[in-house]
């Protein structure tokens, strides 16, 4: 059997039909990818940041230690100047010097003195190396020539000869009071201290902490020391990149344990040392792939809905259109028996033949809108009976839902133009409430005056729901029942507007969950999603009637506070989301397992902290940040430029 060509108002539904789900899919593909790809990148920041931080740090713990020694020295070489002779001062009183100051130095460290022939002449340490001759060691030679000035020279790194520790050496030149050269100072730094210091700076197992000597040999690193100890790395990557400053960021493959890194390195300033700290971005890697593998899970979904969804419209679609040209044909035809058998018995006949068979729900009015007929599968939409409807008007079969107003307009449309299509909420006899297409057409008598209005039903309560469905997935986290992201931007963007004309601040909370990880991988994932569902009803049960609660994806949520007549209320619900988060939570009911977390709270006005939506939610999650470095469990505000850097020293620190 041929297949019936379709009409021109089904291909341009179709083809308008085809073009939005192509125009949705796009956006929602641009969306996921745009949101992942900005993620990674927000991680990739984050650990640059981290390891910028941490080598200022170890930066400024060597250059402290490394000030200590020389000050040590400054000490020592001002304490010869008045000893009796300082032009040639004798090896007792240097001994005996060196012995009444022994008690300040410490195991890290010791001093020796050479005289102006490179003879050891005293040291602090409890051994005998007196006699032994370092004239041609570059220490000792520099300041011969003074050509390192009145200040202190960094060596190599070495193995001691005598105690057979690592070490790398800190010198002074000593003068008289006339500034007669007299001798060096030499301090021995056993660099397992610093070793040992790095290791423990470490919070994470992949993080490297290494220090260089400027011509590229180790001095300490942590993890392998005893591996990395004076081994030349000026090929490596870092010795490249520092002819291009002597400050920045790069990644790489570690050569001595090969994992990759990103890295930040440092010159000292005064010193002739380098410092470099790794992060491994392995688990940047992973969340990345992780990402992409739940948007892409996601997106299928979404894409498979929307097309359920459009082949039901088309269907649908062409299913009103046939009944319409049924109904058509059936009045058509009704029409011409009427004129042509009016009171003949066989007219009225196949007249309700046709109406009482029809599988459509039909009913017919007077011009009034009195029921005078309806069929058979009216009453089985409705189940009512035909006795039970007629002399009713139409609308009395309503839920009630549309207003006086509605079915007004209704009227009117249908007296200028015939006819009027649309879908009004009906009640069943047995109370439930049912969601109706209906299709009202005008049958004109001889004269062309309103003589029945003739309606066709059909129920269409699961495709509204289907519709709806569909737009929540889209619009909301299925998790929490909250706002998800999208939805968010969508209405911030409405509540700038708002904002703008009321000339009225609002406010964005960015919150962070504190320790929900070590619930999840303690209790597992179950009581993760309960525990964040909890955390949504707190959320909501903290806000006014008027803001609004998103989740953003993971433990991260976000509130929207507008029309801020009172700025007291940003804090006192920061207070009040502190409180509800930091009260633990009962995951089960029964008390069989116990949560307890806190949460750090980001905040930026609009438009103080930013006119736009990217440099609002930028600035927010700074201040989050700011909080959460600054102990947890707190809120901060963004407040000036002045401010954003203060948070970024407070992290250093």
């Amino acid at each position: 059997m041929p297949t019936q060509p379709r009409s021109p108002a089904y291909l341009r539904f179709r083809r308008r039909l085809l073009t939005g789900l192509f125009l949705a899919a796009t956006l929602a593909v641009t969306v996921v990818i745009t949101q992942v790809r900005t993620s990674y990148i927000e991680r990739e920041q984050a650990l640059q940041s981290q390891t910028d931080h941490y080598v200022k740090a170890m930066e400024a713990y060597v250059a402290n230690s490394l000030q200590s020694v020389d000050l040590a020295m400054i000490g020592f070489a001002n304490a010869i100047k008045v000893l009796p002779s300082t032009q040639n001062p004798s090896r007792a009183a240097i001994s005996d010097l060196l012995s009444a100051r022994a008690a300040n130095f410490n195991v890290d460290y010791w001093l020796t003195f050479l005289d102006t022939r490179g003879n050891v002449v005293a040291t602090s340490l409890d051994i005998d190396v007196t006699g032994q001759n370092y004239a041609e060691r570059d220490y000792f030679k520099i300041h011969l020539d003074n050509a390192n000035g009145n200040r202190p020279y960094i060596g190599a790194p070495v193995r001691g000869k005598y105690t057979g520790k690592k070490l790398f050496f800190v010198s002074r030149r000593v003068e008289n009071a006339k500034g007669e050269f007299i001798g060096v100072l030499l301090a021995p730094l056993n660099v397992e201290r610093y070793a040992s210091v790095f290791d423990n700076s470490r919070f994470t197992a992949d993080i490297s902490i290494t220090l260089f000597y400027r011509d590229g040999k180790i001095i300490a690193r942590a993890p392998l020391f005893e591996q990395s100890f004076g081994r030349d790395l000026s090929n490596s990557e870092l010795f490249r990149h520092l002819r291009n400053g002597n400050t920045g960021t790069y990644k790489a493959v570690g050569i001595i344990d090969g994992l990759h890194r990103t890295y930040s390195y440092r010159m000292f300033d005064q010193f002739p040392l380098v410092m470099l700290v790794g992060s491994s971005d392995a688990e940047a890697a992973r969340q990345k792939n992780r990402s992409y593998l739940v948007a892409g899970a996601g997106l299928v979904c979404l894409l498979l809905l929307m097309t359920a969804g459009g082949m039901y419209s088309l269907r649908t679609y062409a299913r009103q259109e046939e009944r319409e040209l049924r109904i058509r044909a059936l009045l058509g035809e009704s029409r011409d028996m009427e004129q042509k058998l009016r009171a003949n018995e066989e007219s009225m006949k196949l007249s309700a033949l046709l109406f009482h068979n029809i599988g459509e729900a039909m009913m017919v009015t007077d011009a009034a809108g009195r029921i005078l007929t309806v069929n058979p599968a009216f009453s089985l939409l409705s189940g009512y009976t035909e006795h039970e409807v007629i002399g009713r008007r139409s609308y009395e079969l309503t839920a009630g839902r549309e207003g006086v107003e509605f079915f007004a307009r209704m009227t009117k449309t249908i007296r200028e133009t015939g006819q009027w299509d649309g879908e009004v909420w009906h009640r069943h006899k047995d109370g439930t409430e049912y969601l109706a297409e209906i299709r009202f057409d005008t049958v004109h008598d001889d004269f062309g005056h309103p003589f029945r209005y003739v309606a066709l039903l059909s129920d269409v309560t699961e495709k509204k729901a289907s519709e709806e469905r569909i737009w929540r997935q889209a619009n909301f986290d299925g998790l929490t029942g909250l706002a998800n992201r999208r939805m968010f931007y969508e209405l911030l963007r409405k509540e700038m507007k708002k904002a703008d004309r009321a000339k009225l601040p609002m406010a964005i909370l960015f919150v962070d969950l504190d320790r929900f990880k070590e619930v999840n991988d303690t209790l597992g994932h179950d009581k993760g999603d309960l525990l964040l569902k909890q955390v949504a009803e707190r959320l909501t049960a903290s806000m006014r009637g008027t803001d609004l609660v998103a989740r953003l994806g993971g433990d991260e949520f976000i509130a929207l506070l507008g029309e801020l007549r009172n700025p007291a209320d940003v804090t006192r619900t920061a207070r009040e989301i502190l409180k509800q988060m930091s009260t633990p939570f009962d995951l089960d009911g029964d008390g069989a397992h116990i949560a307890e977390i806190s949460s750090s709270i980001g905040i930026a006005l609009y438009p103080q902290d930013g006119k736009d939506i990217e440099t609002l939610m930028k600035n927010a999650d700074q201040a989050m940040y700011g909080a959460k470095e600054s102990g947890r469990n707190r809120f901060q505000h963004y407040a000036s430029v002045d401010n954003v850097l203060d948070i970024h020293k407070d992290r250093c620190e």
